[in-house]
């Protein structure tokens, strides 16, 4: 057998395996695409991947330049669903991309990005950017540190402990949004309630859009923001003193507090609105 044969044979070979394990180098990226069921993805200490699947040749493995793609069952196999568990270093760069998986990544300090029709998001402990999209499936995004880019058509998203950039959309789901340290929120929701507590720094953008739900904002008594509120079919309370410097038609509104250096705005169709004072 000529070398190139027996590279094509070995090359084969791992790709069919349920339980592989391939060397990466810095630069590399992983993406995983056309799998379905359950995945998994954490971290280890070694400079390499390791894929684990319940069913032999569920799952194939294959380098491309530097990107290795985790890969579901072509033939019969395709569509099968399978329960994976991936193990990666931390520094890499994720990338999944399936019709129906539900996803769990744990750990990664690299950019994690999912795509999912059907399928719930679970990322926690992470340190790039996060960027998650699902047309049918909740999201939940804890401790992660270079912002979050978030979005479920027909479900819940939830954001506790991140920091940076912040920018949510759900269509018929609610929004949380706990403990967020950033200087740029944007939150929409068409059917759903929106809950926002964290801190306002000084010169953010902070802004919160709801078609039809309710929109509660908690934030630290010593906030210095221009706040304007529209709200054309529900009520606006507040802790805080408010002294309206502008009213227009439609229920609109803005006031200052402390020295308006940044702003808040929230925009609610039909639905109340609070702002209300952490304590």
């Amino acid at each position: 057998m000529s070398g190139a044969v027996l590279l094509l044979a070995l090359t084969a070979s791992v790709a069919q395996a349920a339980d592989t394990t391939v060397e990466l180098r810095r630069g590399d990226r992983v993406v995983v695409e056309a799998l379905s069921g359950e995945m998994s993805i954490s971290t280890w200490e070694r400079d390499a991947i390791e894929v684990r699947a319940d069913n032999d040749g569920g799952v194939s493995l294959r380098r491309g330049g530097a990107t290795v793609r985790v890969m579901g069952a072509e033939g019969r196999r395709r569509g099968r669903s399978t329960r994976t568990s991936v193990r990666v270093p931390s520094w890499v760069d994720i990338e999944v991309g399936s019709p129906s998986l539900d996803v769990t990544v744990q750990g990664v300090d690299g950019t994690v990005t999912v795509g999912t029709v059907s399928g719930d998001v679970v990322i926690g402990n992470v340190g790039g950017k996060v960027d998650v999209r699902s047309i049918s499936g909740q999201i939940r995004v804890t401790d992660a540190s270079g912002g979050v880019s978030a979005s479920s058509q027909s479900d819940d998203v939830t954001l506790r402990r991140v920091s940076g950039p912040v920018e949510v959309h759900s269509g018929d789901g609610d929004i949380a949004l706990d403990d967020v340290r950033s200087a740029s929120v944007r939150a929409e929701s068409r059917d759903g309630d929106i809950v926002f507590t964290g801190t306002i720094a000084e010169g953010g953008d902070y802004g919160f859009f709801l078609h039809d739900g309710d929109a509660t904002i908690e934030v630290p008594d010593a906030t210095n923001a221009r706040v304007n509120v529209a709200t054309f079919d529900g009520e606006f309370r507040s802790d805080f003193t408010v002294r309206v410097g502008r009213f227009t038609s439609g229920r609109q509104f803005d006031f200052v507090l402390g020295d308006g250096s940044a702003r808040i705005q929230i925009e609610v169709f039909d639905g109340d609105i609070s702002l209300v004072r952490r304590r």
